[in-house]
């Protein structure tokens, strides 16, 4: 972790996303996950009902890949989409949204996945203005999780895990360049899920909205590329 942003407004997060030597598939039991320190998706917003799961996310990087890990604990869980572009984020859901060169102003990719890896993923420069990524932008996203399949209520553990990796030719065909060491990229992490038992809206970086609303990229913190 590194120091926080500072400008107008209150301070964004920061997080060095640290390097790893070789690619690896998601669920590796040699990745060595615990060597990357956790960002903590700790502001819950919106609601009062009292639900605040804690969750945390790690990230490393080669040059191919981008490697994203969630941790939630979270003893009931629902989970019904199984499909690509399906409304994930009405189940148990995480959310990674980033713009990798803000510095263009085109937009941001938001990443949405329930517990078992399904993806609900877009580009553009707001919620109203959302073009849907093709199969073939992400032919090499793999995803592992410790649910692998749809439930409703308890599972059997206090947590799940859900790892995936984003193939870095995805944003270079998004914004035609390559992101490289000391690069610096805006984003958020999110835990939500619309139609669950408790509905709950969490952030890493703080959203001052005063109704729900994750796509609001003046609230993203930083990433730095180690």
């Amino acid at each position: 972790m590194i120091g926080p942003l500072r400008g107008a407004g209150p301070a964004r997060p920061s997080y060095l996303v640290r390097p790893v030597a070789a690619d690896f598939l998601p669920g590796d039991a040699a990745a060595s996950w615990a060597a990357m320190p956790p960002l903590a998706v700790g502001h819950y917003l919106w609601l009062d009902n009292g639900y605040r799961p804690a969750v945390e996310a790690r990230l490393c990087w080669t040059p191919r890949f981008l490697y994203v890990r969630f941790r939630v604990e979270e003893k009931r869980v629902r989970v019904r989409f199984t499909k690509f572009q399906d409304p994930v984020y009405k189940d148990s859901c995480v959310e990674f949204f980033i713009d990798a060169f803000p510095e263009l102003g085109r937009g941001y990719a938001n990443f949405e996945t329930n517990a078992i890896g399904t993806l609900l993923a877009q580009f553009g420069p707001d919620r109203a203005h959302r073009t849907a990524l093709w199969p073939e932008d992400l032919a090499e996203f793999e995803a592992s999780g410790s649910i692998r399949r749809p439930v409703e209520g308890e599972y059997g553990a206090g947590f799940w895990t859900l790892e995936y990796r984003l193939p870095l030719g995805l944003f270079r065909k998004l914004y035609g360049r390559e992101i490289k060491p000391g690069h610096r990229a805006a984003a958020n992490f999110y835990k939500c899920g619309d139609e669950t038992d408790l509905p709950h809206y969490g952030a890493w970086s703080l959203v001052g909205t005063p109704s729900p609303d994750f796509h609001r990229p003046e609230f993203f913190g930083e990433l730095v590329f180690g």
